[in-house]
């Protein structure tokens, strides 16, 4: 199954829909302007959910078809919500899941460590996790009780570069580490439905922010 419809599916708990993405003719506009080919997972990402405001612009904001910009031998397709900093990916014909880099500085790129294809894998798990799930609190439950939940309720979807998320359907139990792989703030559980978060409220005592 394709990569972007199961996990946008999975995530927005339904099926997607023709309102959720764009066209494919606005992408060959833009295609044409940039003078190359996006890669199939991009054009994928916005035919599929390019017009779904919480995977595209609920914390870090994804660029609108149009606002994708070339930058030398990379596309920039993301902003950071505090406008810090920008990814993009390199233009690469022969690649088909590219290398993404982070825009510091505004003349400052940096490579990440994960290829295009696991990067959106990441920030679209992040971006329900920090808001686009409506319903967020904090889980007090003891180091014992959640070392045994997340091994036998959770599904690992994201270990990269400081941040954990597990999930379940409609919910995700979340936290930041440092380099020693300690756990640094709080457990975070965030939750697309109030039923999905009361369900969970008393067993992970759920402190509503």
């Amino acid at each position: 199954m394709n990569t972007i419809n199961s996990l946008a599916e999975r995530l927005l708990g339904r099926k997607l829909t023709k309102s959720d993405g764009v066209k494919s003719s606005e992408l060959d506009k833009v295609e044409s302007k940039l003078g190359f080919t996006l890669p199939d997972i991009i054009r994928d990402l916005y035919l599929m959910t390019g017009k779904n405001g919480m995977l595209m612009e609920s914390f870090n904001r994804f660029a609108l078809p149009t606002q994708l910009q070339r930058d030398d031998n990379k596309i920039v397709f993301l902003e950071e919500n505090q406008n810090i900093c920008y990814w993009g990916f390199e233009i690469d014909p022969e690649n088909t899941n590219p290398k993404v880099y982070q825009l510091l500085n505004e003349n400052e790129w940096y490579e990440e460590q994960i290829p295009l294809i696991e990067f959106l894998k990441v920030m679209l798990y992040y971006q329900c996790a920090q808001g686009g799930y409506e319903y967020l609190g904090i889980s007090n439950i003891s180091e014992e009780d959640f070392e045994i939940f997340i091994h036998t309720e959770w599904e690992d979807v994201v270990r990269y570069n400081g941040l954990q998320i597990y999930w379940k359907p409609d919910c995700l139990l979340w936290y930041v580490y440092n380099k020693e792989n300690v756990r640094i703030e709080d457990i975070y559980f965030s939750a697309r439905s109030e039923e999905a978060f009361l369900t969970h409220a008393q067993k992970y005592e759920l402190e509503i922010i």
